[in-house]
């Protein structure tokens, strides 16, 4: 299960990759069980470790959907997750599919995202993604600084649903 999960949330972020990431499977029911990587191509061959086939942004890849898979195969204490900075080695069109995959985490698995990042372009992208998009949804932004005097700042800023008042009802 947790193979079929990473493989769909991988091919998700990166479509392109002909190499899919997954655990290696015991070959009989008595062969012990034992964490080790592989890469199957989309083909159906077998590749080889996935430090060898893929690159460092789709390694990247590979451990963010892992994490994403690990968390989704079970039912969480806490419908919580937690994820900082993301998105390193990744492309804009690998972050957008991410912001994608975040919104549906957030809608459809009814997930709340606790999301850092270091740069301010992506944190103002990623607001504007992640924003309301219906009635009772919401968007917490919080933003992190320092003080010419080394306090602390924050900036806290609620963002709740407001219907188009363009469109006519």
């Amino acid at each position: 299960k947790l193979n079929k999960v990473w493989h769909d949330l991988f091919i998700r972020l990166a479509p392109e990759e002909p190499f899919v990431p997954a655990f290696a499977l015991p070959h009989t029911s008595t062969d012990s069980v034992e964490a080790i990587l592989e890469t199957l191509h989309k083909s159906g061959g077998k590749g080889g470790n996935p430090r060898m086939m893929l690159s460092a942004g789709n390694l990247n890849t590979a451990a963010l959907t892992l994490f994403l898979s690990l968390h989704l195969s079970v039912r969480p204490s806490l419908p919580w997750l937690i994820i900082d900075d993301p998105v390193q080695s990744m492309d804009e069109v690998h972050i957008s599919q991410f912001a994608a995959l975040l919104r549906t985490l957030a809608k459809q698995q009814d997930r709340q995202i606790i999301i850092a990042v270091h740069e301010r372009p992506l944190f103002e992208y990623l607001t504007l993604e992640l924003s309301p998009a219906f009635v009772d949804d919401r968007l917490i932004t919080i933003e992190l600084g320092r003080a010419a005097d080394g306090t602390t700042t924050t900036i806290y800023e609620p963002k709740i649903y407001i219907p188009d008042q363009a469109i006519a009802m």
